[in-house]
């Protein structure tokens, strides 16, 4: 009876002590491990597991307060938490794996900043029980790729692939026409925000106009394929000959250790004028000059002293017949701008006001609308023809824009700008050289 004794009370004290231990282990906690690769490369992806642990069973979604850090993107991954059971010290739990997708942007040291973790679980009594853990700080290094140009990006990825489209295929084209330019790249392993934006390089007498880009990206079991399509819109503003730049595009392959230097080649544009926006043109002076016969000096001398003396009686007449007939051509093709942005017609509307534009030389001799919108310095001017260029030319996007507040801002546009057009000169008085007119040619010199 004794020693049945001592063993019941034996198998009592292991049962209370047993119960007692398990009572001391937490109902639930976190743990955070990188799995870092043996050299970590500037853009190539690095994971952080977080995994959350709980004596019950969980309840509701887990939250992440993820830092921000200087020279690295962090962001949570969108696929579903795996869950597994784990004993820890002899107790068994239940877990849920997350994974956080760290992408190094720069070399050196960098460090993931501790943050907060909160999540659910069913507490004492069936109630759930919400609870916040704090993660440990890590800390890894990230070595610079060998051969690669500090001052450009690089895109890290086993895969790279570029795409280069254009519509139309690029070549002759005329003042106003538009070419659009779409560029895509897909990459292994990098979602589509992470690729290093575009060098798009300024083209004087192009218009350039970039869409916001588009990102697309696919996740399978942990493993992203990112998409980022590029979309850039050429306009021809002036007659000539235009080149667009080619575009380098540095890969780093992380697996065979190889960079290599994408190029997207340069493209050329034979801009020839558009005769709908040509301004017309008066016919030549019926007067000119002969390189072979040297007679004609003293005649021309005498001709313009003669007209130096006149000028003053006919001055007043000249000057007022000019101008009206300047003001009325002026007006004319202003009245037909404001008819066609009231009809809310695009393609017209930017036809008309290119070609008052032209007319009256209120950006200068060979204005532009670009030029315009800087003389101007009115923001609801910029906004209302950017809207219109965007409608025209931006492919695949629309945005509205409207006929009346463009009207109404053109008209402030040519009231501020009326009184002095930028590139012709003013003069008191009217040139002595009849030929020397703004609408006519200037005659040859006789040697």
């Amino acid at each position: 009876m004794t020693v049945i004794r001592s063993l019941l009370l034996a198998t009592l004290f292991c049962f209370l002590f047993a119960a007692s231990s398990v009572a001391e282990k937490a109902p639930a906690f976190i743990k955070a491990e990188l799995k870092k690769n043996e050299t970590i490369w500037p853009g190539q992806r690095q994971i952080l597991y977080v995994k959350l642990y709980t004596t019950t069973t969980f309840s509701g979604s887990t939250r992440f307060e993820l830092p921000k850090v200087s020279g690295m993107l962090i962001m949570e991954s969108e696929d579903r938490p795996l869950l597994g059971t784990e004993k820890v010290d002899g107790v068994s739990y239940i877990y849920k794996q997350h994974e956080i997708s760290l992408f190094p942007q720069r070399a050196g040291i960098l460090t993931v900043p501790s943050f907060i973790v909160e999540f659910g679980f069913q507490g004492t009594e069936g109630k759930v029980t919400r609870q916040s853990f704090t993660t440990n700080a890590l800390q890894f290094t990230v070595e610079n790729i060998p051969g690669a140009d500090p001052q450009r990006d690089v895109i890290t990825t086993t895969n790279l692939k570029t795409y280069d489209h254009w519509q139309p295929v690029p070549g002759k084209a005329k003042v106003g026409d538009a070419f659009t330019r779409t560029i895509t790249l897909t990459a292994e392993d990098l979602p589509g925000m992470v690729f290093p934006p575009l060098n798009v390089q300024k083209i004087e007498g192009i218009g350039i106009y970039t869409k916001q880009p588009q990102v697309a990206d696919e996740m399978q079991r942990g493993e992203f394929t990112g998409k980022r399509i590029e979309t850039i819109s050429y306009v021809c503003e002036q007659e000539g000959i235009f080149t667009v730049p080619e575009m380098h595009i540095q890969w780093w392959n992380p697996k065979k250790e190889l960079l290599r230097d994408i190029v997207l080649k340069t493209v050329e544009l034979k801009v020839a004028a558009n005769p709908l926006l040509q301004k017309e043109k008066p016919a030549e002076s019926m007067i000119t000059g002969d390189a072979g016969f040297s007679w004609k000096w003293p005649l021309l001398i005498l001709f313009s002293s003669i007209l130096a003396c006149a000028v003053f009686i006919w001055q007043h007449h000249r000057m007022k017949t000019q101008s009206s007939g300047m003001t009325n051509r002026e007006d004319e093709l202003f009245t037909k701008f404001q008819k066609v942005s009231a009809s809310h017609d695009a393609a017209a509307t930017m036809q008309a006001l290119l070609h008052w534009l032209d007319y009256s030389e209120l950006s200068g001799i060979s204005g532009s609308l670009a030029r315009f919108i800087q003389l101007t310095d009115d923001p609801e001017l910029a906004m209302q023809i950017e809207a219109l260029e965007t409608t025209l030319y931006a492919s695949g996007q629309k945005q509205q824009w409207s006929g009346d507040k463009l009207c109404r801002s053109v008209q402030r546009a040519r009231k501020k700008l009326s009184q002095h057009k930028p590139g012709v000169v003013q003069d008191s008085l009217p040139p002595l050289n009849p030929w020397k007119d703004k609408h006519q040619s200037s005659p040859k010199e006789i040697t």
